[in-house]
């Protein structure tokens, strides 16, 4: 399928195949390619929290106001940004393996490195957090294209507490967590949903 096919016939699925199980290996194919999304920087915030043990995936029923997806689809991705990420010895590191890589100079290196050391350095935690957050949703709009491309259905969710997950699963402050996405075997289609029209959403340089 195209990627405006699969837009055009993605939906939220909320009921899953219980028996279905999502192999190891697919759920890590789908995450290296996702991880190929659009981020500041490259300095490559998103983390991918796994969960596939079925009791565990029970026990945040009630942390994500009992929303039957968590439980019943194969697998629950918390998708995260780590504060991590723009710290200079991250940000070095990944430019010197793009050096190393041979994708660019000594030079482009180390003015790229210390371009983004010096943007991270003034942002206030409010910024920072907005770009964990972009970087994040990028990458998971990706990975729900990519499974729906796979045969797979998919439900975006932010609807839970974050401290409960947090707590429940030991996510430390380090983290910011963006979404949580249920990916599995639907067994009931979602329901189809109205779309503003296109030239409602449109301006062309100035907003009216």
């Amino acid at each position: 399928m195209s990627v405006k096919s699969i837009l055009e016939h993605r939906n939220s699925v909320r009921h899953y195949d219980t028996s279905y199980k999502i192999s190891p290996d697919m759920l890590v194919s789908l995450i290296e390619s996702a991880g190929k999304s659009p981020n500041g920087n490259n300095i490559q915030s998103v983390r991918y929290l796994i969960i596939d043990d079925p009791q565990i995936q029970k026990s945040l029923l009630p942390i994500a106001f009992n929303q039957q997806q968590v439980a019943d689809a194969s697998a629950l991705i918390v998708m995260l940004g780590d504060y991590k990420a723009f710290q200079a010895e991250n940000i070095v590191q990944i430019h010197e393996e793009g050096f190393q890589s041979g994708y660019f100079d000594e030079t482009l290196r180390d003015f790229l490195a210390q371009a983004a050391i010096d943007y991270y350095a003034v942002k206030s935690d409010e910024e920072l957090r907005m770009e964990l957050t972009r970087d994040v949703s990028l990458a998971a709009m990706s990975l729900v294209l990519l499974a729906k491309e796979a045969g797979l259905d998919t439900v975006m969710m932010s609807g839970y507490d974050s401290k409960q997950l947090k707590a429940a699963l030991n996510i430390s402050e380090r983290y910011l967590d963006v979404m949580l996405i249920a990916i599995g075997k639907g067994i009931k289609a979602g329901h189809r949903t109205v779309r503003h029209d296109v030239h409602k959403v449109i301006y062309r340089n100035k907003l009216t």
